[in-house]
């Protein structure tokens, strides 16, 4: 289980900052897209991109933009979207208000893996981009620092 969330974690960094190579729906794996399609049956415009070792799908479900992740063993690891501050649980708000007061958010997003809820977010100061992560929806800790030169 933590390694399927370290994994969907990395995913999501990866996603937030760095790019990647663009696989056409030909090379991802006929089970990923029919497991895909078994979760997602009303899923539309779905894009599918090949992250390191996962497998990811950015769709519309609804008016909602989400994305689902599956691993490089054809394995579903969880969904995500990008939410918004005032989306956060109100103790990951006050955390960030406490402890990150000259920093502001690039990107969050909010995850489930095995119907575990988390969150991810990249901050950025004038001397550093920190990437923090949340498993118990009451604190964060640090996944990454990154100081700019």
């Amino acid at each position: 289980m933590k390694k399927k969330i370290a994994m969907l974690t990395a995913a999501f960094l990866l996603t937030f900052g760095a790019s990647f190579a663009n696989r056409t729906n030909k090379e991802i794996p006929s089970t990923v897209k029919t497991d895909f399609s078994r979760h997602f049956s009303t899923a539309k415009n779905v894009q599918w991109e090949k992250v390191n070792d996962y497998y990811k799908a950015s769709f519309l479900l609804g008016s909602n933009v989400l994305f689902a992740y599956y691993s490089d063993d054809d394995d579903f690891i969880g969904v995500a979207h990008n939410i918004t501050s005032d989306k956060l649980p109100m103790m990951l708000q006050a955390d960030l208000k406490t402890n990150y007061p000259n920093y502001w958010i690039t990107s969050l997003a909010e995850y489930t893996v095995k119907h575990q809820p988390g969150y991810s977010i990249s901050l950025e100061s004038a001397d550093q981009s920190i990437i923090l992560k949340s498993d118990n929806l009451a604190n964060w800790y640090v996944f990454r620092t990154v100081k700019k030169d």
